[in-house]
């Protein structure tokens, strides 16, 4: 027992106690407010969204075996942004996309670019209702046409997010898959 504690009394040693701990208290809410500061997105539930698609993948041609390819998706930026990293399943093509909310418009946004080529591709207004997230998209056909499309991402849960591209040629009256996608989640 040191000089100073033989001459606190219980009560006054109590006090201090408490005013350390209160101090530990403050710092802490003044450190959550500084990082909450820093990483806004964090605490942002449209920002979350997306959050179902983060982990590591296995992607296959939706109801087969067929290995198309495998992802690496992770929160980036702070948490405003989701990166996914793409790999064929035979690692002849790579990807990059980045999926974040558009300032402007509020709603997500997906910017594509792969090895194969062809520039980028945007996906646009993107909103997760009905366990999916929803992105439109316009692009030139083969024939050189205007053609509308939807980019969808089914929150499956239990591990699994189908990813289903389509494409219309008439103004939204038929669609046609272009690719189609169940991505498993690997074990950790």
């Amino acid at each position: 027992m040191t000089t100073c504690q033989f001459f606190l009394t219980p009560v006054l040693a109590a006090g201090l106690c408490f005013l350390s701990l209160h101090t530990v208290a403050q710092s802490n809410t003044e450190l959550y407010q500084k990082r909450d500061s820093a990483f806004p997105c964090s605490l942002d539930p449209k920002a979350r969204a997306f959050d179902f698609w983060i982990g590591e993948w296995d992607a296959y041609v939706t109801g087969t075996q067929k290995l198309a390819g495998h992802s690496v998706i992770q929160a980036a930026s702070g948490g405003c942004m989701i990166l996914e990293n793409w790999t064929s399943g035979k690692g002849r093509y790579t990807g990059k996309s980045m999926n974040f909310i558009d300032a402007a418009t509020g709603k997500w946004q997906q910017v594509w670019v792969g090895s194969e080529g062809g520039g980028q591709h945007v996906f646009i207004n993107g909103e997760y209702r009905d366990s999916a997230m929803r992105f439109d998209f316009e692009q030139k056909g083969p024939d050189g046409k205007q053609q509308k499309g939807r980019f969808t991402f089914f929150n499956q849960g239990n591990g699994q997010v189908r990813q289903l591209n389509e494409t219309s040629d008439d103004d939204g009256k038929t669609w046609k898959t272009q690719y189609d996608l169940t991505y498993i989640r690997r074990a950790a």
